[in-house]
C-alpha cells in the first residue's frame, strides 16, 4: 500500500483574507467571510450576479500579480480583458477541447504510473512527453511559481507591504524580481523555441504522438499571433496564466475528491462498479465517448468542487454606483463574491453542508438558480477553463480509480485559506492496487 501527501501550490486568482487561517474543514466557512472592515462579502446568489456582472475589474491587490501576469486575464483590467477573452474564447470552445483528450488521457496515464503531482504539465505548454531536458525545466518552473505565490500571499498579509513605496524597498520585492525574472524568461525561451520549430517542420511532425487537429494552447496563442493580434509578450503573459491558473486548482480539487472518496467507502464502491460497467474487465484507454458515460464519477467531482472550491472567493471593484436588493453602493466599492457561501447556500436545502453526490443526478435536487454552483465563479468573467478543467480532472480521476482503491479521512483534515483553500495536514491519501 502507498500512502500519499498531496503537494500542490499556485492559484487561478488572487483573493482577500485578513488571516493566515487553519481550520478545520467542517468550520472553514466561518473563516472564508471573515473579512477586513470596509470590504462588502456577498452570498446572496442574485447580489451576486449583479455584481459579478456590473463590477468587471478587479480589486488593487490583484495589481500585485501584474508583473508578471499583466493583461493575462486573471488580472488584466475590464478595457483589455474584454477583447483578451473574446480572441480566447474560441480556444476553449468544445471542438477544441475534444482535440485535447487524447494528450489528458496519456498525461493521466502517466500520472497513474508515477504517482506523480508533476505529470501533466507538458499538455498547456506543448512540450513533447518524453523530453527529459525539457520536463526538469518545467519542474523548476512549477517551484518557481509556488515562490511567486507564496511571496503574493506574504504581501497580501502584510499591510504595509500593500504600498508600493514600502514594498519597493523590501526584500520580498528583491526576491520577487529575481522568481520573475527566471519565469518570464522561461517562457519566453518555450515560445521561442516553439515559434522555430513551427518555422522548420509540420505541427504533425513535431508532436508526433497528438491526435488529428490537437494544438496545445501555446500554439492556439501562436496562432493569433501571426495575425499580429498578440505581441510575444502578451502571448508570454497569458501562457503564464493560464499555467498558474490551472495548476494549482485542479490539483488542490483532485486532492479533496480523492479524501472524500476515500472517506466514503460506499461512494467509491459506486465509481468503481460504474466503471466496471464501462470498460468491463479491459485495461483499454479511455476514450472522450466514455466520459458522459462516467455520470456517478462526475456527480462525485462536482459535490467536491461544490464543497471545496478551490478558489473560494473572488474580489470585484465598481466603477460606478452598484444597485443589489437592499443596498446600493457607490462606485469604487470593493465586493467579494464568496463562491463557498453560494456553493453552500439554503437553496442546495437542508443537507447543504453535506458531501451528497446523488443531488446531481437528477434536475429535480438541484437548486433551480444555476449559480448556486458558483466554483468556476459567475457572470461574464467566470472561468474560461471551466470544461477543459472538468475534462482532465474526470479523465484523471477514471484512470487512478480503475487501478487503485483509495483511503483518506475528511474529518482528519485541516484547511488553510488564504489566496486558495488548500489542506495542509490530515490529508494523506492512501492508495492500493486494485486486483
Amino acid at each position: 500500500m502507498v500512502v500519499l501527501e498531496a503537494k500542490t501550490s499556485l492559484t487561478s486568482g488572487v483573493s482577500w483574507c485578513i488571516a493566515d487561517h487553519r481550520t478545520r474543514s467542517s468550520d472553514v466557512g466561518k473563516r472564508i467571510t471573515n473579512m477586513a472592515e470596509g470590504k462588502r462579502v456577498i452570498t446572496d446568489l442574485d447580489d451576486c450576479l449583479t455584481v459579478a456582472n456590473t463590477c468587471l475589474d478587479k480589486p488593487y491587490i490583484y495589481d500585485f500579480g501584474k508583473q508578471l501576469y499583466d493583461r493575462g486575464l486573471a488580472t488584466a483590467n475590464a478595457l483589455v480583458w474584454k477583447p483578451q477573452r473574446k480572441l480566447l474564447n474560441p480556444a476553449f470552445n468544445q471542438q477544441i477541447l475534444n482535440t485535447f483528450f487524447q494528450e489528458y488521457s496519456l498525461q493521466a496515464k502517466r500520472l497513474t504510473t508515477k504517482l506523480s503531482n508533476e505529470a501533466g504539465k507538458e499538455t498547456v505548454i506543448g512540450v513533447k512527453p518524453n523530453d527529459h531536458e525539457q520536463e526538469i525545466t518545467l519542474k523548476n518552473y512549477a517551484h518557481a511559481t509556488d515562490k511567486f505565490f507564496a511571496i503574493l500571499e506574504d504581501r497580501i498579509f502584510s499591510v504595509w507591504l500593500h504600498l508600493p513605496v514600502i514594498f519597493n524597498m523590501s526584500n520580498l520585492k528583491k526576491k520577487q524580481d529575481a522568481v520573475i525574472q527566471f519565469l518570464k524568461s522561461t517562457t519566453e525561451t518555450i515560445i521561442m523555441n516553439r515559434k522555430s520549430e513551427r518555422k522548420q517542420t509540420t505541427y504533425a511532425d513535431s508532436v508526433p504522438e497528438a491526435t488529428s487537429g490537437y494544438k496545445p494552447i501555446l500554439d492556439l496563442l501562436l496562432d493569433i499571433g501571426e495575425k499580429q493580434v498578440f505581441t510575444d509578450e502578451e502571448i508570454r503573459e497569458q501562457l503564464d496564466t493560464i499555467i498558474g491558473a490551472a495548476y494549482d486548482t485542479i490539483t488542490r480539487a483532485m486532492t479533496f475528491c480523492l479524501i472524500l472518496i476515500g472517506t466514503y467507502p460506499k461512494v467509491q464502491a459506486r465509481i468503481q462498479e460504474e466503471l466496471q460497467e464501462v470498460f468491463d474487465d479491459s485495461d483499454r484507454d479511455l476514450t472522450r465517448h466514455d466520459l458522459p458515460r462516467l455520470v456517478y464519477l462526475e456527480a462525485v467531482l462536482k459535490e467536491t468542487l461544490r464543497l471545496y472550491p478551490p478558489v473560494p472567493r473572488v474580489g470585484k471593484s465598481s466603477e460606478s454606483p452598484v444597485r443589489l436588493k437592499h443596498y446600493t453602493f457607490p462606485a469604487g466599492t470593493t465586493f467579494f463574491l464568496s463562491l463557498y457561501g453560494m456553493n453552500r447556500h439554503a437553496v442546495w436545502g437542508a443537507d447543504a453542508n453535506e458531501f451528497n453526490p446523488d443531488r446531481w443526478l437528477s434536475p429535480d435536487t438541484l437548486p433551480d438558480n444555476p449559480n448556486a454552483f458558483a466554483t468556476f465563479s459567475i457572470g461574464k468573467r467566470n472561468c474560461i477553463g471551466k470544461q477543459s478543467a472538468m475534462m482532465s480532472m474526470k479523465t484523471t480521476l477514471a484512470y487512478i480509480l480503475r487501478r487503485y482503491s483509495v483511503t483518506g479521512d475528511i474529518r482528519n483534515v485541516q484547511c488553510k485559506c488564504d489566496i486558495i483553500l488548500k489542506p495542509v495536514s490530515g490529508h494523506y491519501i492512501g492508495l492500493q492496487l486494485r486486483s
